[in-house]
């Protein structure tokens, strides 16, 4: 491509350029902008993929040997300079074919403020190191600090910066121009380079730059005198902080070096050889030196984030932080003792807060740290890992230690406050005795050794739950190497489960967002899950902060086991399942899987009842019975039952079990009970369910209803009583209902009255089987080897703060232990509980919690059960 179609190429670009720039800003700028996109890196240098993808937006149709010649025609070693290409470009100065060569890496430009612009550029692209050479090189030419150099003088000192060896190297031409536009007009042949310096040093602090490098000095300047000993200032200065260090491109030894030999040379330049030295630095010095810094960075958020962080300007006194004045305001005003009587005094008039306790009291770390986790727990889980985040972030430099600043700035932000007798606790309790902090000197406290203080520890009951979850998803917890994906977890945790999702108090999606957002932003804090594989300490690290957050150890207990697939063998491993009876599977279902009784369906599906008297389908005659008579109408009488086959009053009879007898329609002893089987069984399980959902408080008002209205005191009640007894429980049977209930439980009463002893037996209903041996475990360790249970013991060991009811808020713990004491106390015959009556009274517990887990934690648990391998023991036996 000839030349003059390359120059009519690039005017076309320019132009369509040209149409996409905004208003406020120009062509050169706009260029800049689209380069810098793609430079990730920040060199101001970009390659030929870059440039290509930068300019495809102005090059369609453009074929791509096109576009490589217009990169070559402004690359230098396949290197492109956008910042001197945009202005080269716009002003068409290698169109018109007139220019002169900055050097290899830069081009210069005909006009001397483009010439100056691509100096400048180049120079601070070098480093802080390049500009003060520049300053050295004409404190070099003028020995007598005259602040003046001779064109020879001139040209000597920009020859040592910009030579062949620097691999940028000017041209005669161009430093005899800058000369002339520099020399000083009444004293011609002389040159102030204090003026060319200064061109470095125009509107370097423009904005939030200066005010980062006032707050600096002002941190240092703790006289207000604008004069700052050289020795503080380095001593002030925190390399380790610096982001260049935290990121770990550069060491902390080379940044401290380079800032004490610039600032030091600086000094030197800017006072003159010949000066006095002095040991104060004023504040324009310190300015002027930082406008040379300023210069050299183009992102202004990383000169403030570096004059923050490298002079701790972030850690000054904020009466935000330090609000110590506002804890002590609830003891002002408090008025002085006075007498209450002829001799005593009034007592306790300074109330008791967190700035105030007893004389006999005193605080340690631990109760600090419990008091915040207390506080912390109330806001919830994701505020438990955002405080985690507030102190991973205070720990800039990434070395774990925390200074006072650093940490009241995290506990500000996670609205955590403390004394400062609270403080220093929590800082001997967490000292660092490491090198890095014996070298910095100040008073520090190690990160791991907070959290893992702000947290507790981790019980061994919890711990090993965790291992089992762990273990269920298919990882070793014994194992460094063995990892779970991220995918498993979130395929395993059944937040459908929780005990708020189940209430619908909650949303299954956002307990699980919830979750994901938590454990991942607690691994990219924490620096976990290497190669996107979690291990079993990032998942241990994780619930040692979810654990925190959640005070009783049974809702623990319950969540673990409801929100993770915990295997059945690894339960019973641990003695905390029981074994499987009468040839059951030997894996249990999930905790959660509720449990069916007989009657949840609406259509039960029965057996029929078995056949015990004569039947056409006989293959042998059979002998019928004397007393039989075919044709009969009325029916022979049934024989009384044996005396053990009699219902007793401690005996569970369910509805629909085949009684012998003769049916009355066919005069046979076929006897097809449909509605206790059916219609009666269904109406039960309404009442059942009714009772249950108002808790153990509804059998006991049940019970209590029934025998009020026995004036007999012979376990019967009248058809009148109970619909008194059925509109007072609002249990909500029809009148067809209430008849078929009053009708069944009548039986053979001679009185007319239903039997409510019967009734209440059947509402009970049976003990599932899969309950039965918590029952029996809980009977044996409670008995003592008696044959009963005092109700006393039974009400001694009940904890109403960890039942499911008020673990999910649905009752609070006074009202449930005012309702089980009532309960014990009503179905307690004497104040004991015999065998049977104790399964009784378990079986209308069994009835309010229908989920396995809420079971076995009101036997385990809230009964503080400890015999938890008899029951196991004695069915392998």
């Amino acid at each position: 491509v000839a030349q003059a179609e390359l120059n009519q190429l690039e005017e076309v670009i320019l132009n369509k350029i040209q149409q996409r720039v905004p208003s406020k800003i120009g062509e050169e700028t706009y260029i800049v902008k689209v380069c810098r996109y793609q430079d990730l890196a920040g060199s101001g240098w970009i390659d030929y993929s870059k440039f290509k993808r930068a300019f495809a937006p102005f090059t369609p149709g453009v074929a791509d040997q096109d576009v490589r010649l217009i990169f070559d025609r402004y690359a230098s070693n396949d290197c492109l300079p956008y910042k001197q290409f945009a202005v080269e470009f716009v002003r068409g100065i290698r169109r018109d074919g007139d220019f002169m060569a900055l050097g290899s890496e830069a081009v210069q430009e005909l006009a001397w403020e483009d010439a100056l612009g691509g100096i400048k550029a180049s120079l601070c692209g070098r480093g802080i190191r390049a500009v003060i050479d520049l300053c050295l090189a004409f404190s070099e030419v003028d020995p007598d600090n005259v602040r003046a150099v001779s064109a020879d003088g001139f040209s000597a000192a920009l020859s040592r910066v910009f030579s062949a060896e620097n691999d940028c190297q000017l041209q005669d031409g161009l430093v005899d121009q800058l000369f002339e536009v520099f020399q000083q007009p009444f004293a011609p042949g002389q040159l102030a380079y204090d003026q060319f310096i200064q061109v470095f040093k125009d509107d370097a602090l423009a904005g939030d730059r200066r005010q980062a490098v006032r707050a600096a000095f002002r941190r240092l300047d703790t006289d207000s005198e604008g004069l700052v000993n050289i020795n503080k200032l380095v001593s002030a200065f925190d390399p380790v902080r610096h982001p260049q260090v935290s990121d770990g491109s550069r060491q902390a030894e080379d940044v401290v070096a380079e800032f004490v030999e610039t600032f030091q040379d600086f000094l030197s330049f800017s006072r003159g050889r010949q000066s006095y030295p002095s040991y104060l630095v004023a504040w324009e010095e310190f300015e002027d030196y930082h406008k040379f810094v300023s210069a050299c960075v183009e992102s202004e958020a990383l000169f403030c984030a570096t004059m923050q962080r490298a002079w701790n300007s972030d850690k000054g006194p904020n009466d935000s932080i330090e609000s110590r004045a506002a804890l002590a305001r609830p003891a002002a005003g408090v008025p002085g003792k006075s007498r209450a009587g002829l001799h005593h005094w009034q007592c306790d008039t300074l109330p008791l807060s967190i700035t105030h306790n007893k004389a006999t009291e005193f605080l340690t770390a631990e109760t600090v740290a419990l008091r915040l986790r207390q506080n912390i727990a109330r806001r919830g889980v994701s505020h438990a890992f955002d405080v985690v985040k507030n102190f991973y972030v205070a720990d800039d430099d990434l070395d774990d230690l925390l200074d006072v600043y650093e940490f009241r700035r995290a506990c500000q932000q996670s609205g955590m406050t403390m004394r400062e007798s609270e403080e220093m606790m929590c800082f001997e309790a967490c000292a660092a005795d490491t090198p890095a902090a014996a070298k910095k000197g100040s008073s520090l406290i190690h990160l791991q050794r907070w959290l893992c203080l702000l947290h507790g520890q981790l019980p061994p009951a919890r711990l090993q739950l965790v291992e089992r979850v762990f273990r269920a998803l298919g990882g070793d917890p014994g194992n460094e190497e063995s990892c779970v994906s991220p995918a498993a977890l979130k395929a395993n945790f059944v937040a459908e489960a929780h005990p708020l999702v189940r209430k619908g108090e909650l949303d299954a999606g956002v307990l699980l967002g919830e979750f994901l957002d938590t454990f991942s932003l607690f691994s990219h804090v924490r620096g976990g899950c290497q190669n996107g594989m979690v291990a079993f300490s990032d998942f241990l690290a994780y619930y040692m902060v979810y654990s925190s957050t959640i005070d009783n150890d049974a809702l623990f207990d319950l969540l673990m086991h409801r929100l993770w697939p915990i295997d059945a063998e690894s339960l019973e491993e641990q003695g905390g399942a029981e074994a499987p009876i009468d040839g059951s599977p030997s894996k249990r279902e999930r905790w959660a899987t509720p449990v069916f009784e007989v009657g949840d369906q609406a259509v039960p599906r029965q057996k029929a009842p078995p056949h015990e008297g004569p039947s056409s389908y006989a293959r042998e005659q059979q002998r019928l019975p004397d007393s039989h008579r075919r044709f009969s109408r009325n029916a022979v009488p049934a024989s009384p039952p044996p005396e053990e086959a009699r219902p007793r009053m401690n005996q569970s009879v369910v509805p629909g079990t085949p009684q012998t007898g003769y049916s009355s329609i066919t005069k046979s002893s076929i006897v097809f009970n449909e509605a206790a089987s059916g219609e009666l069984g269904a109406v039960l399980q309404r009442m059942r369910a009714s009772i249950a959902r108002r808790g153990l408080k509804g059998w006991t008002c049940l019970a209590e209803r029934f025998e009020s209205v026995d004036h007999r005191r012979n376990g019967g009640t009248m058809k009148s009583d109970f619909q008194r007894v059925h509109r007072g429980m609002g249990l909500g049977l029809s009148p067809e209902e209430q008849e078929l209930v009053f009708k069944y439980f009548v039986g053979r009463r001679r009185d007319g009255s239903m039997d409510y002893r019967e009734c209440l037996r059947a509402l009970r209903g049976p003990l599932p089987e899969r309950r039965a041996p918590l029952v029996r475990r809980l009977f044996e360790d409670m008995c003592q080897g008696g044959g009963a249970v005092p109700g006393q013991a039974l009400k001694a060991r009940f904890d109403a703060r960890s039942t499911p009811m008020v673990l999910v808020g649905v009752k609070d713990a006074a009202t449930e232990q005012q309702d089980f004491h009532e309960a014990v106390d009503h179905f307690s015959t004497g104040g004991f509980f015999e065998e049977q009556a104790f399964v009784d009274f378990f079986t209308m517990l069994s009835s309010v919690y229908k989920e396995e887990d809420e079971f076995k934690l009101m036997t385990t648990t809230v009964l503080a059960c400890t015999a938890r391998a008899s029951g196991a023991a004695e069915r392998r036996a």
